[in-house]
């Protein structure tokens, strides 16, 4: 007896765990949304301003990134800013913070991984 087996490639894009295939964009929009109450906010710019699935320095398709597209993003991400720690305002983002994608993997990670999960399960769709 003989078993035919499909390519670990095959299998692997029919349940959307290829490169920047279904399962990738999920979990990073996923994050983006886990994000949000962590991500500074005065005016809402920066929080507004997040991309998902695009390079932030170019051309093409990077299906794990989130980028927030504020010229000083950067700045309130790093939490410093000429020399001083930001003071940052929390009335409408408690939680708010410096580096807010490790804040949120800290508190929430088991969270995006069941949903990554329940996505799966459910087929990827």
């Amino acid at each position: 007896m003989s078993v035919i087996l499909k390519s670990t490639n095959i299998i692997k894009t029919r349940l959307g765990l290829e490169e920047n295939g279904r399962v990738q964009k999920f979990l990073t929009n996923t994050c983006a949304i886990h994000m949000d109450k962590y991500v500074p906010f005065d005016t809402g710019t920066t929080a507004e301003t997040v991309v998902i699935n695009k390079q932030a320095n170019g051309p093409g398709v990077a299906d794990d990134r989130v980028t927030y597209q504020t010229p000083y993003a950067k700045i309130i991400y790093k939490g410093v800013r000429g020399g001083k720690d930001i003071n940052y305002h929390t009335d409408k983002h408690p939680q708010a913070g410096p580096y807010w994608d490790r804040r949120m993997v800290s508190a929430e990670i088991d969270k995006v991984i069941k949903e990554v999960e329940k996505y799966i399960k459910i087929g990827g769709k």
